[in-house]
């Protein structure tokens, strides 16, 4: 990938930093105009990884690090009461041994700077064989108000989740547990319609355009420009918000319904989907994705959340016993084109997790995930300081255990170092 991607020519892309550069001018009047506002942080991420045997035929024989440099600037900018501009700007800087041993396989920075959307807003300013530093704008839109009417054009979230960990209604913007430090979440080249019925009721209607991988034979890989479009209906009755929606995500027909309440003092809520391929609707059947989830805080804010994913498509035995090579299963998870239809490859998981805050500066948690079919799992303890009122350091382990091909067994080990500054 050049220093600007050719999915935009050299003119569009000079308007879209000429833009960027003007909010930017804005925002040095931002206490006197009233019209702008800003925030963002810095961030340290250092990673050590631990592989597993699996990868030793492909060089990874030795622990691996690698550290990144985060810096996140967001900006709104209001002329009116009516108008709001939004940008989202995430610059990143990658560097370590891990990268060059990546580099040794595939092209690194070809990987980081990967951009499905129909506008390629992530654009790479300078790579080495041991580093690359690159942009990108996850959040360019614009938000007109009227009345009960809402509507946002651009790159934008919409998000149509509930639960914490797998969201099957959300097909917009499917988004990785696993990536942690990503609090923002992934945005959507879009358009978004909401008429608010009333005070708990509205409708919505959205629609958005990015690029799918498609595989054309064993080893070639094509881009097709991809529609999902949807419309969302919400209202609430007997105390719990109920959603139900229905469109087409890509190459699928989907229908999906959700829920948020809760029983006894406890959160319960719960979404489901269902996906039928539109070229051979006829002799398929269809998929259902589904997940529930429940969480209860104890007087003691000891904070204590389950959830389960249900996947008619599923495995019933390895999970990744059908891919060749110890890259599989893990280029599968962190994929850049993770949707809602595999956020699992199993046909169960189960999650778990316990939080509490040991002290008003400290805050624990444990969480973790099983695979009941093949007996894989994953354990994730962390540990949160409070240093000042807006630095931050956090402690992550993300530990996979299991056989080769399971679902979480060929990952490893990760341990990760998060030290970050709001402003």
């Amino acid at each position: 990938m050049g220093l600007l991607s050719n999915k935009l020519d050299m003119k569009t892309k000079a308007k879209l930093l000429i833009i960027l550069g003007l909010i930017l001018l804005v925002n040095i009047n931002v206490h006197a105009q009233k019209k702008v506002r800003a925030s963002g942080f810095f961030e340290y991420l250092n990673n050590t990884w631990i592989p597993t045997d699996a990868y030793k035929v492909i060089g990874f024989d030795s622990w691996q690090n690698q550290s990144t440099i985060y810096n996140r600037i967001n900006l709104w900018y209001n002329p009116s009461n009516s108008i709001e501009f939004h940008l989202g700007m995430r610059n990143n800087f990658t560097f370590g041994p891990l990268v060059a041993q990546y580099n040794k396989i595939i092209d690194y920075s070809e990987l980081a700077t990967y951009d499905d959307g129909y506008l390629d807003l992530t654009w790479k300013i300078s790579d080495d064989n041991s580093n690359v530093l690159y942009t990108n704008l996850d959040r360019l839109n614009m938000k007109w108000t009227m009345d009960k009417f809402e509507l946002t054009v651009g790159r934008q979230r919409i998000n149509w989740g509930t639960n914490l960990v797998w969201n099957p209604n959300d097909i917009f913007n499917a988004f990785n547990y696993f990536d942690f430090n990503y609090i923002e979440r992934p945005g959507s080249d879009a358009v978004l319609l909401e008429y608010y019925t009333g005070d708990f009721s509205s409708l919505q209607i959205a629609g958005k355009l990015n690029y799918r991988q498609e595989l054309i034979d064993s080893i070639t890989l094509d881009k097709k420009l991809s529609l999902t479009a949807a419309a969302l209906y919400k209202f609430n009755s007997w105390g719990y918000d109920f959603q139900f929606f229905g469109g087409v995500m890509q190459t699928d027909a989907t229908v999906g319904l959700g829920w948020s309440g809760n029983i006894g003092g406890a959160g319960f809520t719960g979404e489901a989907s269902w996906f039928r391929d539109l070229d051979h609707f006829s002799d398929t059947s269809g998929i259902i994705i589904a997940s529930i989830s429940a969480n209860y805080i104890f007087k003691n804010q000891l904070m204590v959340n389950i959830s389960a994913i249900y996947n008619s498509n599923g495995s019933t035995g390895y999970a990744y016993k059908d891919y060749q090579g110890a890259l599989g299963s893990f280029s599968t998870m962190f994929s850049s084109s993770l949707n809602v239809k595999n956020l699992t490859p199993s046909r169960l998981d189960l999650f778990g997790q316990v939080s509490f805050p040991a002290s008003p500066l400290i805050n624990t948690s444990l969480s973790g995930m099983l695979n009941p079919w093949d007996m894989s799992a994953y354990i994730g303890p962390s540990v949160t300081f409070s240093l000042t009122d807006n630095i931050s350091l956090m402690l992550v382990g993300q530990m996979f255990f299991g056989d080769k091909l399971t679902e979480f067994g060929d990952y490893g080990q990760m341990f990760f170092l998060d030290l970050k500054w709001n402003f």
